[in-house]
């Protein structure tokens, strides 16, 4: 009988360490997946923000002719023609588009009487032999370090 209770004993702790083991893996299997979910959220996380960045830049690039067209036409206009309310309410709307613009972190690159550099400009004509910029015929913008819209410029 003595004998019989060791090896039942025995069995019992073999049965014990089997169950330490499955849950041993059954921990290390939830370990495991949750660092995987931790790791696919980060990367959806990231995935959503690039999607986020792309879908302001086309936004952005449709707005921006826009905003040409409109500083084209107050461009047109005389001295007497920029005092009268039409010309006041154009500005005003291109101040609302730049606003709007600055709060998606975009910013006019400023290129006048600067070293030309085909990193931030196109060349649309060249005056002379110098290789400053001495006209900006269209705007370019960037977005922190990133050109989003190239300007075209005149150098000379």
């Amino acid at each position: 009988m003595n004998n019989m209770g060791e090896e039942e004993k025995q069995d019992k702790q073999e049965e014990a360490i089997d169950w330490e083991k499955k849950a041993n893996e059954y921990l290390d299997g939830w370990k495991r997946s949750k660092a995987d979910y931790i790791n696919r959220e980060k990367t959806i996380a990231q995935e959503k923000s690039a999607l986020r960045e792309i879908v302001e830049e086309a936004v952005i690039l449709e707005v921006l002719p826009v905003l040409d067209n409109l500083k084209q036409a107050i461009s047109c206009a005389n001295g007497e023609e920029k005092k009268t309310g039409w010309c006041k309410g154009v500005e005003h709307v291109i101040k609302q588009f730049e606003d709007i613009l600055n709060n998606f972190g975009v910013q006019k690159i400023d290129l006048l009487g600067k070293e030309f550099n085909p990193a931030f400009a196109e060349a649309v004509e060249k005056q002379g032999e110098g290789n400053e910029i001495i006209k900006v015929v269209l705007d370019g913008y960037k977005k922190e370090e990133r050109v989003i819209r190239a300007a075209r410029v005149i150098i000379g």
